[in-house]
């Protein structure tokens, strides 16, 4: 699995950053590749820049603009349920 935290290191995107973090952990995720993208014409692929923080799982668009709760976190990164494309 593959994670890409879409940012430019405001408080959301780092607040983002560390629930990925923390629910990775929780669930002893160490196969799973966690990247943040800051560079805007990269974001811009997939977003708006006005949108972010965004979060890709596996190449696809999970959210944008907010920050996802705990719960549906845990779910996405357990292979419990799967991100819809947005």
């Amino acid at each position: 699995m593959k994670i890409e935290i879409l940012g430019t290191g405001c408080y959301n995107c780092i607040k983002l950053e560390t629930l990925v973090d923390e629910v990775l952990k929780e669930l002893g995720r160490t196969d799973v590749e966690v990247m943040r993208v800051d560079d805007e014409k990269q974001i811009r692929h997939y977003m708006p820049l006005d949108e972010i923080p965004g979060l890709l799982i596996d190449g696809v668009l999970a959210s944008t603009h907010e920050i996802p709760h705990r719960e549906t976190l845990i779910k996405w990164l357990s292979g419990v349920s799967a991100p819809s494309a947005m």
